[in-house]
């Protein structure tokens, strides 16, 4: 079981990351094109705070796109060390699903232990 949520945080990972870049892809085209749609920078920092950090960040270099914003130039990098993070803290304590961290009381609510 713990390897299949290992497997598939990595595979969710890649997935978000996958469509944070292609989200800023078709900004660009978007904008090339002059299309008034406009993908607003309010879904890239959600995509970025859901785990697609590195792949907005990766996109801006890639595509040479949005290098100029102060927002996304400086807030990525913060996210992508915050979300490197939580994901190196939930591989080292297996994601907390052996730790004991939910047991079941006499009432059947989840509370938390040994935190």
């Amino acid at each position: 079981m713990l390897i299949l949520i290992k497997i598939l945080v990595v595979v969710y990972f890649l997935a978000i990351n996958v469509y944070s870049f292609l989200l800023l892809k078709s900004q660009k085209k978007n904008e090339d094109d002059g299309n008034c749609s406009k993908i607003r920078d309010g879904h890239l920092f959600v995509t970025a705070i859901l785990g697609g950090a590195l792949g907005i960040y990766v996109a801006m270099f890639v595509l040479r796109f949005r290098t100029k914003s102060l927002f996304l130039m400086v807030f990525m990098p913060v996210i992508i060390v915050i979300n490197l993070f939580f994901m190196i803290v939930g591989f080292i304590n297996d994601f907390w699903v052996l730790n004991g961290i939910f047991f079941r009381t006499t009432t059947g609510f989840l509370s938390f232990i040994d935190l």
